[in-house]
């Protein structure tokens, strides 16, 4: 749809919109296809749209808006969107960019900067074009045959292989990309970012997350309520709170001139007392601003930090707990529930064994007084047989007492293991902490917070000191220096803020950076699968083994008293005599029965201790390869461990991002003969100094 009525009436005289605006056009409101007239505000500057170009058929969408205080006219063209009517036109562009073709759309973006350059033409014309993603490639498209124009770009597409050319440089195009856009981190893997025209420069905003993906390449949230941030954490917890992502609050741009500070500093600028007002404005403003966003993420970081180290006997009660419930439901025996204690079921069923042991061996003693006492009248055609199993019964009794104590000593070394072994888990860190990992995340935290708030005494001072500069510069220049150097105050009336030490403390902590949970997992839990290996596999095949022998004595047991049935008879019996002879063998008979069926009971229960020792052994690595996660989480809470990172990253991109600002107040105040202002630029260099210092500990709080 075309909208080419008259624009609102603006004066001739036009100055730069800055980049910020353009990115937040690009990235933000072209997304939205806000209708003619429509006015947009950015960064408390508003846009009136003058001009749409939307549902063009190769896929084409652009707006055409002037800033309403610069009077600047600019043409936004709108990235890749799928769901709009010839989205599939965008989707296709994105391909035919890989190729030499010159796309359609490419071809549609330069015609409309062409038609709004000679519409507005008595205005100045169209000064500056922008675009996000597949627009930033038509931004380029159109900036390298106009070099005339401000192109300015956000994570853009690279242009058909063949369109630039390799001798320009093409200075009128600035390219953002941002630390975790996939598209733009992928072309420079790929060595194909050369494809991109201009000057390209890094900010660091975003969220490294997958889920993060399509804010991390727009740069923006588009929700109804406007936010820009992401939460983090749960409502009510330690630790809960929010990470800003806009992207133009990213770009660094001079205190002085508002142009980006990347690729060298700003153009020098005269130091006068307008200007000293305004370095002490921004440093009170948005220099603290900044700074104070930084302190909040960092105060969320100490705050889970806290919240876990509070939470060190619940964390490890719970992991203990784990373990205890693994091993008792490794085999799913029921005879092995209660392992973990000394008074557990398996003990009692071996003294249950014991008991079915002496009922059998009471009926092997009358089954031999049986075969001992025959009736007298089968006396002399019968041989007298004994059922020798007294040294049997004795021994099957003996090595089931070695079974229980076996029970017992794995017993105690499960609770051992639990009581001992898994709070070893935490253990170790440069001060041999028992809770390494959060411990030396809290004492790195300690050195860091004191820095942190030396860093804003410092740049509070050193705002003072530029305000009373300002204020008295055109009085006595050297004694204002004098007065900087010695920390006092002037006696003629000139006041001025002195200078105080504000020495960062280094930090011995954090050295392996966020990598000290993985140090310790890998360490800790290296030792603690090896130890309670070597304490718990011989145990269990020593059970193992005795079980082996009582089934084998088992079984010798039950064949003798089984031959107790099979002694020799004189075949010449008298007839008269078989119905005493039956009745003699129905005893025999019954006695063996009643011996064997308690053997028959215990036999079983053997059978089954053996087996849940054998799958004991067969698979506890199983249960160590299971419990380790739990492990991971018990030493620091994954979620919360990450949510830390994610808090660092947010603060050191601040940081980052004002040591480039200082770097510029450096680079300004220097080589200035007025004493006062190089009094001042000592004091810069000393803050921008503290300010890498503080991001260097900070930056050891995430995740490489």
């Amino acid at each position: 749809m075309d909208n080419l009525k008259g624009s609102p009436t603006i004066n001739t005289d036009i100055a730069a919109t800055n980049d910020k605006d353009l990115v937040e056009l690009a990235g933000l409101h072209a997304y939205t296809y806000p209708l003619f007239e429509s006015v947009l505000q950015v960064n408390n500057t508003d846009y009136t749209v003058i001009d749409t170009r939307y549902e063009d058929p190769t896929g084409l969408d652009a707006m055409t808006v002037v800033n309403m205080e610069t009077e600047q006219i600019s043409i936004i063209y709108v990235g890749t969107d799928g769901s709009g009517k010839y989205g599939k036109k965008d989707i296709l562009t994105d391909a035919q960019l890989l190729s030499d073709l010159t796309p359609a759309q490419l071809s549609a973006a330069r015609s409309y900067y062409t038609e709004m350059n000679q519409k507005f033409n008595q205005v100045g014309g169209v000064q500056s074009i922008a675009g996000n993603s597949l627009g930033g490639g038509l931004v380029g498209a159109v900036a390298i045959e106009n070099p005339e124009v401000k192109a300015v770009t956000l994570n853009p597409a690279l242009l058909p292989e063949g369109m630039m050319d390799p001798d320009k440089t093409y200075d009128n195009i600035t390219n953002y990309f941002s630390s975790y856009d996939v598209l733009t981190q992928t072309l420079i893997a790929l060595d194909l970012h050369g494809r991109i025209p201009g000057k390209q420069y890094e900010i660091f905003n975003g969220i490294p997350e997958l889920t993060k993906l399509g804010t991390n390449h727009t740069g923006y949230l588009r929700e109804k309520d406007g936010r820009q941030y992401y939460v983090i954490g749960e409502v009510g917890k330690p630790g809960y709170g929010k990470i800003y992502v806009d992207a133009d609050a990213h770009i660094v741009s001079s205190i002085w001139t508002g142009v980006p500070l990347y690729g060298g500093h700003s153009d020098r600028i005269e130091i006068n007392k307008e200007n000293l007002d305004l370095l002490a404005s921004s440093l009170q403003s948005h220099v603290m601003e900044r700074l104070n966003l930084a302190h909040e993420y960092l105060g969320n970081s100490v705050a889970i930090v806290d919240d876990e180290a509070s939470r060190y006997y619940e964390r490890l009660s719970r992991l203990q707990k784990i373990f205890e419930e693994m091993f008792e439901n490794l085999i799913s025996e029921p005879l092995f529930m209660g392992i973990t204690s000394i008074s557990n079921r398996l003990t009692a069923e071996i003294d249950h064994l014991v008991s079915l042991l002496n009922v059998a061996e009471s009926h092997a003693k009358s089954l031999n007084y049986i075969l001992n006492s025959p009736p007298a009248e089968l006396l002399e055609h019968i041989f007298r047989t004994n059922v020798s199993v007294e040294g049997i019964f004795n021994e099957i009794r003996g090595f089931l007492y070695d079974l229980k104590a076996d029970v017992q000593d794995l017993s105690k070394s499960l609770i051992r293991i639990i009581s001992n072994k898994i709070p070893e888990l935490f253990e170790g860190g440069k001060e041999l902490w028992y809770d390494a990992v959060v411990s030396e995340l809290k004492a790195h935290y300690g050195i860091v917070n004191n820095n942190r708030d030396k860093l804003l005494s410092h740049i509070g001072e050193y705002q003072k000191q530029v305000q009373d500069v300002a204020s008295n510069f055109h009085d006595r220049d050297q004694s204002l220096g004098q007065s900087i150097r010695s920390k006092s105050t002037h006696s003629n009336s000139i006041s001025v803020q002195g200078t105080n030490t504000y020495k960062l403390e280094d930090s011995p902590y954090m050295e392996l950076r966020m990598k000290i949970k993985e140090f310790q997992m890998d360490t800790s839990y290296s030792a603690f699968t090896a130890s309670t290996q070597a304490l718990l596999l011989p145990i269990l095949h020593k059970g193992w083994v005795i079980t082996l022998n009582i089934e084998n004595a088992l079984e010798l047991l039950s064949s003798t008293i089984k031959g107790a049935t099979k002694f020799a008879l004189d075949y010449t019996i008298p007839g008269k005599l078989f119905g005493l002879f039956s009745d003699f063998d129905d005893k025999i008979r019954n006695s063996v029965n009643n011996a064997l069926e308690p053997l028959d009971e215990f036999a079983g229960t053997i059978e089954g201790i053996r087996k849940g020792l054998d799958r004991l052994m067969a698979e506890y690595p199983t249960l160590l390869e299971n419990f380790r996660p739990y492990v991971e989480t018990a030493i620091f809470n994954n979620s919360g461990y990450y949510n830390v990172h994610l808090y660092n990253l947010a603060s050191i991109a601040i940081l980052r991002e004002m040591e480039m600002l200082f770097d510029d107040v450096v680079y300004q105040l220097g080589n200035h003969k007025a004493e006062a202002i190089e009094a001042l630029c000592e004091v810069s260099k000393k803050v921008k100094g503290n300010m890498g210092i503080l991001y260097e500990q900070v930056d050891r709080g995430t995740i490489n």
